[in-house]
């Protein structure tokens, strides 16, 4: 378990905990394969339609989010933020240019907008309009297991997932009040 504390200043003292787990997992679905394998495509068409130098991740996505937009009819818009975004990451990383026999496939970005976990463990989330994909999560740990049982019911919110077809990093997040929250057993055990 990773623990990342962020804090933030008010009229009162707020921490942002977010855990991240790593979890396997296995693709319950048509819709899972089929968006899992799509992904990729998303990212490399955002760096195949990139002539220029942008010098902003908006100005990237803004310039081209239409023309997605209208080459993946159906498709969620968030995939074509979080594609574009991975899409910006590799531009402003890499000296080289991406190529699809050079960027690993079967993985995606899911944004934290769409997505939730079910009763059953699993991992939802729309890929177009009117399919969602469904995702089993295989907890190995008690906390992961806690962990899943707290967000279905409203106690942690999921951040941006990484997915693959064999595990998935899943950020849970939480603002604390320390000042009226502090008797909570669950952060009391986290900050022993």
């Amino acid at each position: 378990m990773l623990i990342r504390v962020n804090v933030y200043w008010s009229c009162c003292l707020v921490y942002k905990f977010v855990l991240s787990e790593l979890f396997e997992c296995r693709l319950v679905d048509s819709e899972s394969y089929a968006f899992l394998s799509q992904y990729h495509k998303f990212v490399q068409w955002w760096l195949d339609q990139t002539k220029e130098t942008h010098r902003s991740y908006d100005s990237l996505r803004d310039s081209l989010y239409k023309e997605w937009k209208e080459n993946w009819k159906g498709y969620n818009s968030q995939h074509a933020q979080t594609s574009s975004l991975v899409a910006y990451s590799i531009l402003k990383s890499s000296k080289q240019p991406t190529t699809k026999e050079n960027m690993g496939n079967n993985f995606a970005v899911i944004s934290p907008n769409i997505i939730k976990i079910e009763e059953t463990n699993q991992l939802v989330f729309p890929t177009m309009l009117t399919k969602k994909a469904h995702i089993q999560l295989i907890p190995k740990t008690s906390t992961q297991q806690i962990l899943l049982e707290q967000t279905q019911n409203g106690y942690w919110k999921l951040g941006q997932t990484f997915l693959t077809d064999k595990w998935c990093t899943i950020p849970f997040t939480r603002y604390l009040d320390l000042t009226t929250e502090k008797k909570d057993p669950l952060i009391q055990e986290l900050l022993k």
